[in-house]
């Protein structure tokens, strides 16, 4: 990544002292010149953050109910009948609906746009638009419905339907329906009817537009990528899943932007769809029925090599943050950009622009005046940062690798934790960078007195998981190799070892009898890994000056007679820096998101910010015992040993075949990163 994201600044040298103090630029201040800002930086911005979706998703709630004049979603999937705050209740609803909470704002005068990403192949195949993508007949009423669309009247409707013995669905012989199937079957027949009757403009003050990627803009973005994603010719279908299936992977929320001058105005960058799937507590309940009902995915799920142990009756845990924004600058950039892309807009049902309501950017100089304000001790510099194909944006790539070149100077701690680990560019230039200070240190380290033992050490803690499809793992395995952390990998090293060990060449035929030998060619993949120069833990420390750690999250819990282990699918997109810098959004940490997708993400500088998240999060993961205390050297390298040394009890107690909770139940959730799979076939 060229070096052109800081800004050249002039630095007074006190001629006495013969010293001069200068700050490290962590956020893009190329991109905020004065006058001509395209990401501009602000700093009156209060911060609040979230994890996983009950904190997020209820403080969202909170702020529709109360909503005045205006609500803007964009989304990846959006389904009408998730209860963003939930009861203990095991049935839907647990409480009220995203779609009866949009319809009650609209209905007291509130504009509500709602910008969803479709298409007519990905969206049924991830299911993020229930009634629409999918679940489109879930059962018959002698007719479309226009009035009353709420979670009461469905399931109302349906119970009366059942009492008088209609036929409702193919899916069931006869009039033969379960009360139990009764509160499922009624969220589909309402989140089929509330699209319909949105689609139709039966929802007054509720308007949708559908989106999906441009293949052109797309392909002119991967065009600039150092390593290109790998197409058909080499029997590999990643290139073409980018280019023909990219998504807008974004989903800020925007509400009363310009009400009274932007008094009230609050907006949220996030990880969290607004698909039921991605609601969890940070408790992360091996089964926790305010979670969505699983179905026969989960009936199946087992971790790897512990087939005996599985079956779940709902979704797995999910990790996840949302950061929250009060009435600071760092809301125009949100709205500019929804605006812009509801303009930009395409309806997928009709494949045409649409052209009513048609909104402006925000002109320059014109922002709602209570934005403006001055700031406060506690507020927040921000830079919004976006991956943008049709813009060609990838300011949210420069603020990764700018990131690493300047943690790489500060040499104290780097945290990961996002769900793809598949970036093996981003993870050559940590080590780039990392080479840059060991060479400086060993040139100048001599006349400072110092020895390279001196040097300080910069510790990676990477928290992932494992591969969501088995076509993921060459990626991980390559970025994870990069910085010598593949060893959990076992599937796909024992696969390349394998191929690796074949003849490297064979006999084949070439006519009249004559045969003649024949280089046998490595698949893709495996030459690929081949050529990875993979650091052991002495070289790591000895040339990059690095010590890293990746995880991955399970919850341990006595069930059904045994001690029982599950997956935490970690959907989060957060990188923290030395509690100076912070970063979390909607992108993850691959190509896709780097180059393919619509992503936004918030970038921050903000001690008081990043420190509490940071010991919050760790305190989680670490079951109490780590957090870093308050962040110097020798506290976090205390952390990264206990860290390191409570992963590997945590496996042990995991794989010990018997035993109480004193022996079985894991402290936290770390564990070190496992996994068996292998695949010669990509998917980015």
């Amino acid at each position: 990544m060229p070096e052109s994201s800081g800004r050249i600044e002039t630095t007074h040298i006190d001629e006495v002292g013969r010293t001069a103090t200068s700050s490290l630029q962590w956020l893009l201040e190329n991109r905020n010149l004065k006058g001509k800002a395209t990401h501009p930086i602000t700093h009156n911005n209060k911060l609040t953050l979230f994890i996983c979706g009950q904190e997020g998703f209820a403080d969202i709630a909170g702020e529709i109910a109360k909503a005045k004049h205006s609500i803007d979603l964009c989304c990846w999937g959006f389904d009408p009948g998730m209860e963003l705050v939930r009861g203990n209740s095991a049935t839907w609803p647990r409480g009220a609906t995203f779609g009866d909470l949009l319809i009650a704002a609209a209905r007291r005068h509130v504009r509500v746009r709602l910008l969803i990403w479709h298409d007519r192949i990905g969206s049924p195949m991830v299911r993020s638009m229930p009634g629409h993508s999918h679940g489109t007949s879930p059962w018959k009423t002698g007719g479309q419905r226009a009035d009353d669309i709420s979670a009461k009247a469905s399931l109302a409707m349906l119970q009366e339907a059942v009492r008088k013995k209609l036929v409702l669905s193919s899916a069931f012989r006869g009039d033969i329906v379960r009360p139990e199937d009764i509160p499922m079957l009624a969220r589909e027949e309402y989140c089929h009817s509330w699209y319909a009757a949105a689609f139709h403009g039966l929802l007054e003050g509720l308007e949708i537009r559908l989106r999906h990627g441009d293949s052109t803009a797309i392909s002119k973005s991967i065009a600039t990528e150092i390593s290109q994603p790998r197409g058909l010719t080499m029997g590999e279908i990643e290139k073409p899943g980018m280019q023909y299936l990219g998504t807008h992977h974004q989903k800020p929320v925007l509400i009363d932007f310009d009400h009274e001058e932007g008094a009230k105005a609050v907006g949220y960058v996030m990880g969290l769809n607004s698909v039921t799937d991605y609601w969890d507590t940070t408790a992360h309940l091996l089964d926790d029925t305010r979670r969505e009902q699983g179905g026969v995915n989960e009936r199946r799920e087992c971790l790897q090599g512990m087939a005996a142990d599985g079956g779940f009756a709902t979704l797995k845990p999910y990790q996840d943050y949302a950061c929250r924004i009060d009435g600071g600058k760092a809301l125009i950039a949100l709205y500019n950009n929804f605006v812009k892309a509801w303009d930009r807009a395409i309806d997928d049902r009709t494949r045409s622009a649409s052209t009513d309501c048609v909104s402006q950017e925000l002109p320059c100089g014109s922002p709602p005046a209570r934005l403006l304000r001055e700031a406060r001790q506690d507020d927040s510099t921000v830079q919004i940062v976006l991956t943008q194909p049709e813009e060609q944006d990838k300011t949210i790539k420069e603020t990764y690798f700018r990131a690493v070149t300047q943690a790489s100077l500060a040499a104290g701690y780097l945290y990961v934790e996002n769900q793809y680990f598949q970036y093996e560019e981003w993870a050559r230039h940590l080590l780039a960078e990392r080479k840059k200070v060991v060479a400086a240190w060993k040139a100048g380290s001599v006349k400072a007195g110092k020895t390279m033992r001196d040097m300080p050490v910069m510790h990676v803690f990477i928290v992932i998981p494992v591969p969501e499809r088995a076509q993921m793992v060459p990626r991980t395995h390559d970025t994870l190799a990069a910085l010598g952390q593949h060893a959990g990998m076992t599937g796909q090293n024992t696969m390349i070892d394998d191929y690796n060990k074949r003849p490297k060449t064979r006999r084949v035929r070439a006519g009249f009898g004559i045969s003649t030998e024949a280089e046998v060619q490595l698949p893709d993949v495996v030459r690929h890994s081949n050529g990875i120069n993979k650091p052991g833990a002495m070289t790591l420390e000895s040339e990059f000056g690095l010590r890293v750690s990746v995880a991955m999250l399970n919850v341990s819990a006595f069930d059904n007679d045994r001690w029982r282990y599950r997956e935490i699918y970690i959907h989060s997109k957060l990188m923290l820096v030395d509690d100076v810098f912070m970063t979390l959004g909607s992108a993850n940490l691959n190509q896709r998101s780097m180059a393919v997708d619509s992503e936004i993400n918030i970038a921050t500088v903000n001690y008081r910010v990043a420190t509490d998240l940071r010991k919050r999060v760790w305190h989680m993961h670490s079951g109490g015992l780590v957090d870093g205390g308050s962040g110097k050297k020798a506290e976090i390298v205390d952390a990264f040993e206990k860290w390191g040394n409570l992963m590997k009890a945590n496996r042990t107690k995991k794989l010990a075949k018997q035993g109480g909770a004193k022996l079985k139940k894991m402290i936290g959730f770390l564990l070190p990163l496992e996994d068996n799979r292998s695949s010669t076939i990509r998917l980015g």
